[in-house]
């Protein structure tokens, strides 16, 4: 099957034979379920509640609009964005860590965007939904190649982040942003990405861009997204230092803060797939080149003002809903080795979360089920 060549660039044509999964990688993906797995069962025991085994402490629950853009290129023209049209949305901001953690601690923040009222043959043969779940974060590649390079050293990582204390972080936080300041570059170093993270200084979370980092099917091609702040109020945020002794909640308090006052317009993006050598589906840690393929807008998200984290917000978005990225449409099914481990992951967390909380999953049919 032909690549695609459009305004001057030669994209990358999707078909069913293009993942290379490893011949052990469903062995490596039944480890980490069974790491991550102790990990929901110690929150259990230490919150007395189910969290997700990632993003479990939520910073707001939002109301929107996705208007999908009118004449779009025919190579962004695909799937749910094939015509301009505008849904609802739910949207839920969190931190990517699996325990609840303050907000001065550094790290990956997390956006998951639930699209309601999408129609078409679903990427799991067994969902019967008409959302289309985006999950997003704020660091552009997947810390991790694959689901191996996952099993051996990620899953550790996820083991000790699940047990050490605030404190303990913070110290060791501290420590790498100073080996990282002023040891390693003496060397011409610097800190691995997995570690990197961790010395990223805190930004005002609605400022901030958040990527798919794994690849997704766009209809006909492959692609990464990204979501970026376009109104001016949130444009203004971007890289905006969080007070560095701020509440504990300081992430929660500051959109609370801005929504009661301000809405908010954010353009996603996508990057499509030019070169599978440059661009590769199975390696998530690899930067795909904006020089190669430009990011380009295919929708706008639209927040008004509201009241984002009321209680029966938080009690709906952080207990009932749920958020998968295999859960939406075939044309945009995740692609690769980590959004295969995902899929397994998100799906027993979920339902380990829901079982022990005694929630209802349920999958919203239209904007008014978020409570007020």
């Amino acid at each position: 099957m032909t690549d695609i060549v459009s305004g001057g660039r030669t994209y990358v044509r999707f078909h069913e034979d293009i993942e290379s999964p490893r011949a052990d990688e469903a062995d490596d993906i039944e480890k980490i379920v069974r790491v991550l797995r102790a990990n929901n069962e110690r929150a259990y025991r230490v919150y007395k509640r189910g969290l997700r085994d990632a993003h479990a402490k939520g910073h707001g629950i939002l109301r929107g609009t996705l208007e999908v853009l009118d004449e779009l290129d025919p190579e962004l023209a695909q799937g749910m964005f094939a015509a301009p049209g505008t849904y609802s949305v739910i949207a839920r901001l969190s931190s990517t860590s699996g325990p609840i953690r303050s907000d001065q601690l550094r790290g990956v923040r997390g956006l998951g965007i639930k699209v309601i009222g999408v129609s078409g043959p679903r990427a799991l043969p067994d969902d019967t939904a008409r959302t289309q779940d985006f999950i997003m974060v704020t660091h552009r590649e997947f810390l991790f190649a694959d689901a191996h390079a996952y099993s051996r050293s990620g899953m550790w990582t996820a083991w000790a982040l699940a047990r050490l204390s605030d404190p303990a972080l913070r110290l060791g936080s501290e420590a790498l942003d100073a080996l990282n300041k002023h040891v390693l570059p003496r060397f011409g170093r610097r800190l691995p990405d997995n570690l990197a993270v961790f010395v990223q200084p805190n930004t005002h979370i609605l400022g901030d861009t958040f990527h798919t980092s794994a690849p997704l099917r766009h209809g006909d091609h492959i692609a990464k997204m990204r979501l970026i702040p376009r109104s001016p109020e949130v444009r203004a945020l971007a890289g905006a230092p969080m007070p560095p002794n701020g509440e504990v909640n300081a992430f929660a308090e500051s959109v609370i803060d801005f929504f009661a006052c301000h809405g908010a317009e954010y353009e996603l993006q996508v990057q499509l797939c030019t070169d599978l050598a440059e661009m590769p589906i199975e390696d998530a840690t690899k930067e795909w080149d904006a020089a190669r393929s430009p990011y380009r807008t295919v929708a706008l998200l639209r927040y008004p003002v509201q009241d984002t984290y009321t209680p029966q917000r938080r009690a709906f978005g952080d207990e009932v809903l749920s958020f998968n990225s295999w859960r939406g449409l075939d044309a945009h099914r995740p692609l690769g080795s980590i959004n295969r481990l995902k899929r397994r992951v998100y799906d027993a967390s979920s339902q380990y979360r829901h079982r022990v909380n005694h929630a209802p999953m349920l999958e919203p049919a239209d904007e008014s089920e978020l409570p007020i």
